[in-house]
């Protein structure tokens, strides 16, 4: 791969990953003009129509999607070596792309991030919250992250590295004190949870159904903060995170629901590939995440 090509490859290959060149252009530094130029060029040098103009922005033709799927995993690994290199393992200038759950973002990662940053001012964090745990895992495999936290185990075990880091309990919350004598009672509340196939859900399920005890929710929501506002307005209890609900337990905001069961607990997961870690990914993790 000549070095005009790997520009133009790597050009195609954000404009790809954009809506359109307008974008592309603010991830590259170029002018749109710039970009619509150089995507020209390789049409020309290749001889082939790579993408189609549509009123909302720009779509790669099927010999786009071709090269798109030979190629793009190769840039992303010359990216993560010129990564590696231009950060010289320092944590003081180094960068870490870290993708996450938002609710394990809020409640237990971004207290290390903030510690990392009072460290080291000038380390550059990339952070993606919104995007599930299969399509995080895709950008794992992809250089596009340094490494996953998660509470969902990969399918492909044997693609990733997982690493424990850390228990935690769930509990059920609710505006009012709240003791269950009988585990059947719980079958006579109002729930707010997650959706079914979320690991805390699928848990929650199997335990109750141990005891021969069904639950429907009456509200589904994936987001921690929405589920605790739920509970705040009386629409009933929710199955959170104990660590998420900490100042308001604390501060009688909320109550934990007294259960006679022992509800499961989760594990945040590290996720990683092998040998595939930077030492500033390394050291991050080794100061923070498992001090």
């Amino acid at each position: 791969m000549s070095n005009i090509n790997y520009n133009l490859y790597k050009i195609f290959c954000t404009v790809a990953n954009s809506k359109s060149y307008t974008e592309a252009s603010e991830k590259l530094d170029f002018t749109p003009a710039n970009i619509s130029m150089q995507i020209k060029n390789l049409e020309k040098q290749l001889d082939v129509k790579l993408f189609n103009r549509e009123n909302d922005g720009v779509k790669l033709t099927e010999e786009g999607k071709q090269l798109y799927e030979l190629i793009n995993k190769s840039i992303s690994s010359f990216d993560f070596a010129e990564k590696v290199i231009k950060e010289q393992n320092d944590l003081a200038n180094g960068t870490i792309n870290i993708g996450c759950q938002s609710h394990l973002t809020n409640y237990y990662l971004m207290e290390y991030i903030k510690k990392a940053k009072d460290d080291y001012p000038n380390l550059n964090v990339g952070l993606t919250c919104g995007a599930v745990s299969s399509e995080m895992f895709e950008m794992l495999k992809n250089y596009k992250l340094d490494f996953v936290i998660t509470d969902v185990i990969p399918t492909e075990t044997d693609e990733f590295v997982i690493e424990e880091l850390k228990k935690v309990n769930n509990i059920f919350v609710a505006k009012e004190p709240l003791k269950i004598e009988n585990v059947k009672e719980l079958e006579d509340l109002r729930y707010i949870l997650n959706f079914d196939y979320t690991i805390s859900t699928k848990n929650l399920m199997k335990v109750l159904k141990e005891y021969n005890v069904k639950i429907t929710p009456n509200m589904k929501c994936d987001t921690t903060e929405i589920r605790v506002e739920a509970v705040m307005n009386g629409l009933g209890i929710a199955y959170v995170m104990k660590e998420a609900v900490k100042k308001q337990l604390e501060n009688g905001e909320l109550y934990e629901v007294e259960v006679p069961i022992k509800l499961p607990e989760l594990s945040i997961n590290l996720v990683y590939i092998k040998d595939m870690l930077t030492q500033v990914d390394k050291k991050f993790i080794k100061k923070y995440l498992k001090s």
